[in-house]
């Protein structure tokens, strides 16, 4: 289990969420929660890039902190 923002490319499962009704609601919106599959197709230094049912994201570096994610397959 580590954190989103070390995650490199590939797929990983979210474990667990750090943090509090607001960071939670807004990772909902874009259909990120405990359980969501979703790919790193790029992570460098600062934001990262997701995609999550077919939709792309950057994820700020802070925010991608309290993301925990263990990688699949």
């Amino acid at each position: 289990m580590m954190p989103l923002s070390y995650a490199r490319n590939g797929k990983y499962r979210v474990v667990s969420i750090m943090g509090g009704r607001n960071l939670r609601k807004r990772l909902a919106d874009m259909g990120i929660s405990e359980g969501t599959l979703l790919k790193v197709s790029n992570s460098m230094n600062g934001p990262v890039l997701i995609e999550v049912n077919g939709s792309r994201y950057v994820i700020g570096t802070g925010m991608a902190m309290r993301i925990l994610v263990r990688q699949e397959g």
